[in-house]
């Protein structure tokens, strides 16, 4: 089989190297999944460049979100058979209730990735597929959609007719937009550039505003604020995200690009009673949730763009570039 491997002195896309390895055998509890899509987030960007996510001196199979199909089982599986359609939690021990002290997951430091054509994970962290979605759509859910539940639902949830905003307009934020539209609530997108983009309306966003200096402010003032911020930006955004909100709302941060450190506005914090919470990922039972909600909610991933197994490559570099909408895939094509 072909698996690629990040090279432990790498740090660019082009240095990434194809290679045959051998086929993996499931050991007790454990299943083999033939690969059929994966899909690439920040974090794998992070750990490309390094030192994030790196052990020195070691090479990694890099990436986390995968979808596929099961095609051999370990001793003692109960629950799962070959030819099911799956997807692996991104923290397979976190599984339900308060969340843990964790790693960024799969594909980084002494965790390989799932960048091969199969791979072995231990059948705790399967997710059932939801049925009305192909593997390339499904593929996108472990990380991007985990996280946008988790920010949206984990704590404070959003309910129907809540505000909610959410910056930027990659694979978390444009989850976001998606579920907490589905749950019945007002969204706004706030970028950087591009606020005329069409593709919001056709998730159902009509409301999109631009993050220029003051927007916090201005935001709240025409609207009386947001129950809620997702804030995939980082933490450079959020005194604007606080200024955004009214009483008793919260800022949920994943977003990793902007990491300054302005410091928090605590007499806003106080006044408004808000909440300021990181969000890395989700648990397992989230994961399972947000399955069943895609699938009755007839949620379809946006998908910006769609690369082959033997280009992975260019799957980083077009996911890096600017204005990405959605979410950059990599599909294993066998024909």
């Amino acid at each position: 089989m072909k698996r690629w491997i990040l090279p432990a002195d790498a740090t660019t896309a082009d240095r990434l190297k194809c290679e045959d390895a051998p086929v993996p055998q499931p050991g007790p509890r454990q299943v083999r999944i033939t690969v059929n899509a994966l899909s690439i987030n920040a974090r794998d960007q992070m750990v490309l460049a390094g030192p994030f996510g790196r052990t020195p001196g070691r090479d990694l199979v890099p990436l986390s979100d995968v979808a596929g199909v099961i095609d051999a089982l370990g001793e003692a599986v109960q629950g799962w058979a070959i030819g099911d359609r799956v997807l692996t939690a991104h923290v397979p021990g976190w599984s339900d209730g308060p969340a843990p002290t964790f790693g960024p997951g799969a594909g980084s430091f002494d965790d390989d990735g799932v960048a091969a054509e199969q791979i072995v994970v231990d059948a705790a962290a399967l997710v059932a597929t939801p049925e009305s979605l192909s593997d390339v759509e499904a593929s996108t859910l472990q990380v991007a959609g985990v996280t946008a539940w988790n920010s949206l639902f984990g704590r404070h949830p959003v309910r129907a007719g809540d505000r909610v905003v959410v910056l930027g307009s990659g694979g978390v934020s444009v989850f976001a937009a998606q579920l907490a539209t589905a749950a019945g609530a007002q969204v706004t997108a706030a970028v950087r550039a591009h606020a005329d983009d069409p593709r919001w309306a056709r998730i159902g966003v009509a409301d999109v505003i631009t993050t220029a200096p003051g927007w916090g402010r201005r935001f709240f003032e025409s609207t009386q604020g947001a129950d809620k911020v997702v804030d995939a930006v980082g933490p450079g955004m959020v005194p604007e995200s606080l200024a955004a909100l009214r009483g008793s709302g919260e800022v949920a941060v994943p977003g990793l690009i902007d990491l300054t450190n302005p410091g928090l506005d605590f007499m806003a914090m106080i006044a408004k009673q808000a909440s300021v919470r990181g969000v890395a990922v989700g648990s397992v039972a989230m994961h399972r949730d947000l399955a069943v909600f895609v699938q009755e909610r007839g949620i379809q991933p946006v998908i910006e763009r769609s690369v082959a197994f033997a280009d992975l490559p260019e799957a980083y570099r077009g996911h890096g570039a600017a204005g990405v909408f959605g979410k950059t895939v990599i599909v294993v094509d066998r024909d």
